[in-house]
């Protein structure tokens, strides 16, 4: 409705509310033989000009209505027609999918009048449709696309963290001790119980942590290394941003001081024991370190050459190793961060299927691999599978959301784009189930 429209109808409530008490006050006088203009007559020429008053004031706010439905469809046509197509397109991006009654409902408008901001929509490809009975669902057909184009995590987004969520309900068996790394998400990102993982006996059979840049994969990451540490693992780490370098260094973060109590721990940061070095370590000084060694390629900014001085310590490893009896014992683990590097088309195809062989090889003799990418549906299946622990945090590029459709279901796929920073959802081969994890703050610098 118009402003002009709105000003009228306000205007006509006042005169009838103001016509009413004066009618109730004239009848009070005249019941006391009270007059206002001194007689009866004048009084009743008195309320004959108002009477003609008030009708002329209903002429006029009543005048053209038609004028005020051309201006109400006026003002109507392109702001609030585009703002709602915004809100179609915030609400499928939140709920994933909605009926054409909820849309219309959600949207506080008739299910009749739906098509005109659906159909333009649907002709450009942005939203799906099909009819289930006697009513269309619509979902996005392309999100990635449309609405992310490219994989790094928006604060804009984070109003959508405040819509119901319900995560699947699952019943996977937590282990009762070992290393703390977080709590049970619940619905609506309530914290639940805290979840426990023995990393010596799982860290070994490879973790794999994705999700879009600045969704929490190093703080996971970083929390599974301080975990080891604290158990005397040794620790091997190729570094691109020179951000594990802060893992030496204490906690100064006040938001994450703030946050462990929520996670029971005492408010007692902490750098940890290592060094920062250029070049490949001695492999002897390696395995013997109780601390962290990271080998810090900022520096190199060629993909392909960022990748040989990866493979080229793992061929050493493997020569080390090959003929040293299999262990069960972790002896040490190996973070290999943005590990999508390895699918670069600069990249020569073999080192994949060397990072895969070095990954199930090194395993048998006691060295985990931990892999930290930002996508993982450019990885061989087979390899993801050998991956025994998947973190996958937030991400909206579509090829990894078909490919954890396909891992994990359909249901935990439409979790994936709505995780809050440092949540993600957690599968572990030998428990079964994947759960939603909220990741405790570091012990170090973030």
């Amino acid at each position: 409705m118009g402003v002009a429209a709105n000003l009228k109808r306000a205007f006509l409530i006042f005169s009838v509310e103001v016509t009413f008490l004066l009618f109730a006050y004239l009848t009070y006088l005249a019941s006391h033989n009270v007059w206002i203009a001194g007689s009866a007559l004048a009084d009743a020429l008195l309320l004959g000009f108002l009477s003609v008053l008030f009708a002329f004031d209903y002429a006029i706010t009543s005048k053209s209505p038609q004028e005020d439905a051309t201006e109400t469809e006026s003002l109507d046509q392109t702001p609030s027609s585009g703002t709602k197509r915004e809100q179609v397109l915030k609400y499928l991006k939140v709920l994933g999918k909605a009926s054409s009654g909820q849309l219309a409902s959600l949207l506080e408008i008739d299910v009749r009048n739906l098509s005109k901001f659906i159909n333009p929509l649907i002709q450009t490809g942005i939203v799906a449709a099909r009819k289930e009975g006697k009513t269309f669902i619509y979902s996005l057909r392309d999100a990635h696309t449309y609405l992310h184009t490219h994989n790094r995590h928006n604060l804009s987004e984070e109003t959508e963290y405040a819509a119901h969520v319900e995560l699947p309900k699952r019943q996977a068996k937590l282990s009762k001790e070992g290393n703390m790394l977080g709590r049970l998400a619940l619905d609506d990102w309530k914290l639940g119980d805290f979840v426990y993982l023995p990393l010596r006996k799982h860290a070994q059979k490879g973790i794999l942590v994705s999700g879009a840049s600045g969704a929490g994969k190093t703080i996971a990451a970083k929390v599974i290394v301080e975990e080891l540490l604290e158990d005397k693992i040794p620790i091997l780490v190729f570094d691109y941003t020179s951000q594990w370098e802060r893992l030496l260094e204490r906690n100064s973060n006040e938001e994450m001081l703030d946050r462990y109590s929520e996670f029971g721990m005492r408010r007692s940061p902490k750098g940890f024991e290592g060094r920062v070095i250029q070049s490949a370590p001695q492999l002897e000084d390696l395995l013997t370190s109780q601390g962290v060694t990271i080998i810090d390629l900022s520096g190199t900014y060629d993909s392909a050459e960022r990748v040989g001085k990866v493979a080229e310590t793992l061929d050493k490893l493997l020569e080390y190793f090959q003929f040293q009896e299999d262990s069960d014992n972790l002896r040490l683990l190996i973070v290999v961060e943005e590990a999508h590097l390895w699918t670069s088309k600069e990249v020569p195809k073999d080192a994949l299927r060397f990072l895969d062989s070095a990954v199930r090889l090194l395993r048998k003799k006691g060295i985990g691999v931990m892999l930290v990418s930002q996508k993982i549906s450019d990885f061989d299946p087979a390899m993801r599978s050998a991956m025994n622990t998947s973190i996958l945090f937030r991400t909206k590029y579509e090829g990894d959301l078909r490919a954890i459709t396909r891992m994990l279901g359909s249901e935990v796929s439409e979790v994936i784009p709505k995780l809050p920073v440092g949540y993600s959802v957690f599968h572990l081969a030998d428990v079964g189930d994947p759960f939603v994890v909220a990741w405790r703050p570091t012990y170090s610098q973030p």
